[in-house]
């Protein structure tokens, strides 16, 4: 089964303006507990992105009182929704990177999504295939006669042999 970016980045979209302090970033990203910001202009055009990187680099040059734009990555790279996930680990391994924004066909970003949003989704076949955790998922109180695991709401077990 191929599984799109869009299936599993979060639709939650932290912003920040690039004209914003620094301190405000680091609040944000600490408030929500996310590594990364989008970054708009005063036309809410996405113009960059500040991560967790980004503030180390503010903290390691003492520059506590700069602007986000001055920190922030420009040239931003995203995906589409419908980029395979496997691809766009591919992009965020060529380019370092641990967030990628999600764009819509029509060039607007629907999600940010993370490495680790990413490789949960390829070891976790309830995220890879139902958008949702393992531990989310009800069971159904059947069990499998091949792997003995219940069979939950979706008609998974764990080998796929006594699925559905």
């Amino acid at each position: 089964m191929e599984t799109k970016v869009g299936i599993v980045g979060n639709k939650v979209i932290h912003v920040i303006r690039d004209t914003d302090p620094i301190s405000l970033a680091a609040k944000e990203l600490k408030e929500h507990n996310i590594g990364a910001l989008v970054v708009i202009d005063n036309n809410n055009k996405i113009v960059g992105i500040f991560t967790e990187r980004d503030l180390v680099k503010v903290v390691a040059d003492g520059r506590t009182d700069a602007k986000v734009s001055d920190y922030m990555t420009r040239n931003v790279i995203g995906v589409t929704e419908d980029t395979d996930i496997v691809d766009a680990l591919e992009v965020m391994l060529d380019h370092g990177f641990r967030h990628l924004p999600i764009l819509s066909k029509d060039g607007k970003i629907t999600g940010l999504v993370s490495i680790r949003d990413l490789v949960k989704s390829l070891l976790d076949p309830h995220v890879f295939q139902f958008k949702k955790e393992a531990s989310e998922v009800k069971g159904s109180g059947y069990i499998c006669p091949v792997c003995g695991l219940e069979i939950d709401e979706f008609g998974y077990c764990g080998c796929g042999t006594g699925s559905g």
